[in-house]
């Protein structure tokens, strides 16, 4: 009887396309090497989003019923529809910055989070960088993976271009949770 009783317990809804996909496109510690730039890691992510997209969101349907669902085209909570898209890494430059800011989001996040602050950063003259950390920002499934090795790579290359971008001006880091402890 206790062993009917687990087996149904476990017997929940189905998981999603989105839990299970293996997005091959991720940056990692061991990509170091042919991703050694900011401009690297957005290609990647690029490609990384296109594989998202064919992958996941070209499984899920559209129209009323999926309104809600963040994986449908177009519906309301689907990130794609914000420009830019939030969920990626975005970088917010100026012709004369006073200093550099990165931006690290907690874990299960994405840099939408910090996007109010990156305004409110650049508008004080910052050139801003909200970094995607890898696993995050695209299907929960990229979580299943991640290792803080691969965070930390990631930060590095972020602080990286930032130094590269502003020379002698100051840079700072900010981030929150996961983002904290890396920015540490």
């Amino acid at each position: 009887m206790f062993l009917l009783l687990a087996v149904q317990a476990c017997d929940g809804p189905l998981l999603k396309i989105w839990h299970n996909v293996d997005l091959s496109e991720e940056f990692t510690a061991e990509k170091t090497d042919e991703i050694r730039t900011f401009e690297d890691y957005q290609a990647l992510e690029a490609r990384l989003f296109a594989q998202l997209e064919s992958e996941v969101y070209a499984q899920v349907g559209t129209g009323s019923a999926y309104q809600l669902v963040r994986y449908s085209k177009g519906s309301i909570s689907d990130p794609q529809d914000d420009k830019p898209n939030w969920n990626r890494s975005f970088e917010l430059t100026q012709t004369s910055p006073v200093g550099g800011v990165l931006l690290l989001h907690g874990m299960s996040d994405s840099p939408y989070s910090l996007r109010s602050l990156a305004r409110s950063l650049h508008a004080r003259g910052y050139w801003v960088l909200g970094l995607r950390m890898p696993g995050h920002g695209t299907a929960p499934a990229g979580l299943l993976h991640v290792r803080v090795a691969d965070m930390i790579a990631a930060t590095r290359l972020g602080m990286a271009h930032l130094h590269d971008r502003l020379g002698d001006k100051p840079v700072h880091m900010v981030g929150y949770s996961t983002g904290a402890a890396l920015a540490l």
